[in-house]
C-alpha cells in the first residue's frame, strides 16, 4: 500500500513538474544523480528502504574537483548541531512526514528539505516547513569547517499541512530561496 501511495505521489509530482524544464527539477529516485559545477561534479546517491511499516529514501552527497581522483563526502550542515553525512526521508503510516528534491538554478545548487511535524499523529495536521540548503565550496580559510557543504540559506513556514511534503515539495520546486 506504501509503494501504491508513493508511486502515485512520484506520479503526481513529476506531472506538476513537467510544467518546469525537467533539466531543473531532479525527481530523488533510486540511483545516482549528478550535477556539474564549475569547479567539479557533485554526485548524489539515493537509496531507499521498505518494509511492511515503513518506506525511506537515505541522501548522501559528494564532490569530486575538476583535475582531482579524490570524491569528497559533502555533509549538510544543520543549524547548531554538527554535520550529517546521510539525510534520511521519514514516513508514516501512508504518509510522508519528511522528504527533499535538489533544485538547481543559476545562483547554485540547492538540496531543499520539507518535513511536517506529526506530535498529534499522522493522520492530524502539522506544522510543515521546507528549508534551502546550498552546495557551498569554502576557500579554506577555516581548517574545522569542511572544504564542501551543504549550508542553511532559508526556512519557508507553511502552517499546518494534513497531508504529506509533496505538496510542499512541488511549489518549492518552482520558487527561489529567500533570505
Amino acid at each position: 500500500m506504501i509503494k501504491r501511495l508513493f508511486l502515485g505521489a512520484l506520479l503526481a509530482f513529476s506531472v506538476t513538474m513537467s510544467a518546469y524544464a525537467a533539466k531543473d527539477v531532479v525527481p530523488m529516485s533510486q540511483g545516482l544523480h549528478e550535477w556539474q559545477t564549475s569547479s567539479g561534479k557533485l554526485i548524489l546517491v539515493v537509496g531507499s528502504y521498505q518494509d511492511v511499516t515503513s518506506f525511506h529514501r537515505s541522501y548522501s552527497f559528494y564532490f569530486k574537483a575538476n583535475g582531482d581522483q579524490d570524491w569528497n563526502q559533502v555533509p549538510l550542515m544543520r543549524k547548531n548541531s554538527g554535520m550529517e553525512f546521510t539525510w534520511d526521508s521519514a514516513s508514516g503510516g501512508d504518509v510522508l512526514l519528511a522528504d527533499a528534491i535538489v533544485v538547481p538554478r543559476k545562483e547554485g545548487t540547492f538540496f531543499v528539505i520539507a518535513s511536517r511535524n506529526s506530535e498529534k499523529g499522522y493522520s492530524e495536521a502539522g506544522a510543515a516547513s521546507a528549508t534551502w540548503y546550498k552546495f557551498v565550496e569554502t576557500d579554506g580559510s577555516n581548517p574545522d569547517q569542511p572544504a564542501y557543504s551543504l549550508q542553511p540559506v532559508f526556512t519557508r513556514p507553511y502552517g499546518k499541512v494534513k497531508n504529506g511534503v509533496e505538496e510542499i515539495l512541488a511549489k518549492e520546486a518552482l520558487l527561489k530561496p529567500a533570505r
